[in-house]
């Protein structure tokens, strides 16, 4: 039976990689499969044991509530006033741009963020008659580091803070200092790598030009808006003390905010719920909940335990770079899926050595997060940011062009994450 649940995650994997078939028919097709052919006592049983509803129900609700949220013009204010407060000097405007980019992507998707951010960066680019590339890339690179600081910003940490019942506020503050440095070090990195293209000096007109009030269509909801933010954010925050699911604040999000805005159409705003990723992950939850049936996690941590001969250091270093390079070209969210269920084998396998897991959950989250940067396909960001960059400029990055600068992003980002979790580790004994 392991041979078979192996040969459906290879078959998934290679079509996910490849891009030869949709990757939500193609997981779905291999945990419908796998449902089907015993691996479980009966299909239901499967579906029990292996999807994470928790998960799946966050992911509805925060959908919902970007939507509604978008519509306030929040998002462009946003942007607007980034441009203005960088100044003028394209390199101050591309820390400044990549720090927004950070924190807004670290609350909403990443794909939501540079939907926004790109094309008035490209605008900017226009008028300058600069290269945007640097700045496309550094965005996309940002909507990742962001994503990486809190439980809702990037689907990888959704599924492992929902795995390991990491509260938001705890985890946040573990992982918004070691972003923030890795940002500062990858933005200047791309400066350097950029050279003539942000020498630069942008005209003073050209920035009072931009007009951040025509994003405003309604006032009274713009305001409205930000307030019904910070009432979100402070429940995330509080979710401990509150002893609230992640999937009951998001829902709570979602349709509060689809009461209060909404109350009239919200057949438009369920519509722009992504159903293929939702149906994406509920395919890999019973592919992963497959292997760990048969002990395939089981023996993929038995091995990674074996090669770190036991050591903490070592495995919590394997876990950063494994992850981060593998997530590059597998993509981030099946990775970390599959390795979910194997972190959690560890303290059957080896109890006096792997006692405390928490570290890993961190570990794993630099890696894949951080490790979706190196390749044009290792995030939807990315996918998504290089197709407005095309669609808006007929500029077309290559796999080689990207990696240039994703190996340079990605080195930098798990040294430090390196780093970082030997801190952490010594904090965490």
């Amino acid at each position: 039976m392991k041979i078979f649940v192996l040969a459906v995650f290879a078959f998934v994997m290679y079509f996910i990689i490849t891009g030869r078939l949709n990757r939500t028919i193609a997981a779905m097709a291999g945990g419908l499969l796998l449902l089907i052919a015993n691996v479980f006592s009966s299909p239901y049983e499967g579906l029990r044991q292996t999807v994470d509803v928790n998960t799946l129900l966050f992911l509805i609700g925060m959908m919902i509530f970007v939507r509604v949220m978008e519509k306030s013009g929040i998002f462009q204010y946003i942007a607007i006033r980034t441009v203005k407060v960088a100044g003028t000097k394209p390199v101050s405007l591309l820390f400044t741009l990549t720090f927004i980019v950070v924190l807004v992507s670290s609350f909403m998707d990443n794909v939501t963020t540079v939907l926004i951010f790109i094309p008035i960066t490209i605008a900017i680019t226009d008028i300058l008659q600069i290269n945007p590339t640097p700045f496309i890339v550094s965005e996309i690179f940002a909507s990742n580091i962001g994503g990486t600081m809190t439980p809702i910003g990037d689907p990888p940490n959704i599924l492992i803070t929902s795995a390991a019942k990491i509260p938001f506020l705890e985890f946040t503050l573990y992982m918004v200092p070691i972003n923030l440095i890795i940002l500062f070090f990858v933005d200047l990195a791309i400066i350097l790598i950029s050279g003539k293209d942000l020498r630069k000096e942008i005209p003073e007109e050209f920035i009072e030009n931009f007009d951040e009030s025509k994003a405003i269509d309604d006032k009274l909801r713009f305001v409205t808006s930000i307030i019904f933010m910070i009432v979100v954010l402070v429940l995330f925050l509080l979710q401990k003390q509150l002893n609230l699911e992640s999937s009951i604040i998001g829902l709570m999000a979602g349709f509060f905010s689809l009461l209060i805005f909404e109350r009239k159409e919200i057949e438009l705003f369920l519509s722009k719920v992504e159903w293929e990723v939702i149906f994406f992950f509920l395919g890999i939850f019973i592919i992963t909940g497959a292997m760990e049936q048969v002990g395939i996690m089981s023996d993929i941590a038995k091995f990674l335990i074996d090669i770190s001969k036991g050591s903490r250091i070592m495995f919590s270093s394997m876990l950063v770079w494994i992850s981060g390079i593998l997530s590059g070209f597998i993509g981030n969210i099946p990775f970390a899926a599959t390795m979910i269920p194997a972190i959690k084998q560890l303290p059957q396998i080896n109890p006096a050595v792997f006692s405390n897991i928490q570290p890993f959950w961190y570990a794993l989250s630099l890696g894949v997060c951080l490790g979706g940067n190196l390749t044009p396909v290792g995030a939807l960001a990315n996918v998504v940011g290089l197709s407005l960059l095309k669609k808006h400029k007929g500029t077309e990055i290559s796999f080689k062009e990207f990696i240039k600068y994703g190996f340079v992003a990605v080195a930098i980002s798990l040294v430090l994450s390196n780093i970082y979790m030997l801190l952490l580790l010594e904090i965490m004994k």
